[in-house]
């Protein structure tokens, strides 16, 4: 449940700095390598379905509270406000700052309430968030003024959607868990790969979910118009069960 007033044993504030685009209509944000076709590794000879983790330890009781069917406005959205993220709401990082992804339909809402909690429901980081106008796929990065989560450790992640002036507990709700492993805890995929393309699909075969999103939302966003990426992005949705959105470039 979201309050306006916070008062946690524990808070860490930072700067806030952070990333927030709505990627339909707008360039790419950051320099990425290009990958020309000759360098580009046959996409029969990847894979970009998620393969989940054999880690299980967080418990699924993730849940996405508030008005959600309605998100401020008086109709149903179509396609919902939805996280990207597989069915058990719980996903693997490499990154001190993660980033996250949502879909977010049409709204009268102009901010968003971003919360991390640890294990154990001390506060860890929270911020409030300018929403752009318009439909479409947002994402949202931890800043590196922020503390940097902890190897090893779960973390519960909320995003509310305010709303009116003011956070209420029965707004839009979406929430899940993730955590930060080293790469060396599966494999030394990372320094193996020449290209972020390449890098994509180990993140994806290997279970780091958060990875593998992030890098193919980067590559689409700056190259819009490359089949592969875009079928590459396709395939990791829906191994997810996220058809809804699939076809929702970031």
């Amino acid at each position: 449940m979201f309050t306006t007033h916070f008062q946690p044993r524990t808070i860490i504030t930072a700067v806030v700095f952070f990333k927030l685009l709505l990627f339909a209509g707008l360039p790419a944000a950051q320099a990425l390598p290009h990958i020309p076709a000759t360098d580009q590794q046959s996409t029969d000879d990847l894979s970009f379905g998620f393969i989940p983790p054999d880690d299980s330890g967080q418990p699924q009781t993730n849940r996405a509270g508030g008005r959600r069917d309605q998100l401020c406005n008086a109709s149903i959205p179509d396609p919902p406000l939805t996280l990207l993220m597989p069915p058990t709401n719980q996903g693997f990082t490499v990154a001190r700052h993660p980033t996250f992804l949502a879909y977010l339909p049409q709204t009268s809402a102009q901010n968003v309430f971003l919360k991390l909690e640890d294990e154990h429901g001390n506060y860890f980081y929270h911020t409030t968030l300018p929403l752009p106008t318009g439909s479409g796929i947002m994402s949202f990065t931890i800043p590196d003024t922020a503390p940097a989560l902890e190897p090893e450790k779960y973390y519960k992640f909320s995003l509310a959607v305010i709303c009116n002036a003011a956070l209420d507990p029965n707004d839009p709700v979406l929430e899940g868990w993730i955590k930060r492993v080293e790469p060396d805890t599966f494999c030394s995929f990372q320094a193996e790969q020449k290209t972020a393309f390449e890098l994509g699909a180990s993140y994806a075969n290997n279970g780091i979910w958060f990875d593998a999103l992030t890098t193919l939302a980067n590559l689409y966003r700056a190259q819009p118009d490359n089949p592969d990426i875009i079928w590459a992005w396709e395939e990791l949705l829906q191994s997810v069960g996220l058809d809804v959105i699939q076809n929702i470039g970031p």
